[in-house]
């Protein structure tokens, strides 16, 4: 199974990313720890170890590259761990899936 450095949180937060090669796309962030975030990008083409600037909601933007891919669904590793109470912000009051 999957060895975690930090706790994951499930969340529905808009995002985007924009990678040095491209332009800005939207996306959903689905689950968020202080460092890293996995995305739903419909149509992505992002490589690992692709550099990106992601926005979650109006934070942003962070530093982080590429993990892994698969198919449409994105794991980013933050450059710099999410302080904690901007990471129980995001968790508490970003996320619009219900609770």
């Amino acid at each position: 199974m999957e060895n975690r450095r930090e706790d994951r949180h499930l969340v529905q937060v808009a995002g985007a990313y924009r990678a040095r090669e491209g332009g800005s796309r939207d996306v959903w962030i689905k689950d968020i720890s202080e460092t890293g975030c996995r995305f739903f990008d419909k149509f992505s083409i992002l490589k690992v170890g692709t550099e990106v600037l992601v926005k979650l909601g109006n934070i942003g933007p962070i530093p982080a590259h590429v993990r892994w891919r698969e198919d449409n669904i994105v794991g980013a590793e933050f450059v710099t761990k999410l302080h904690p109470s901007v990471m129980s912000h995001i968790v508490e009051f970003m996320s619009q899936s219900e609770k």
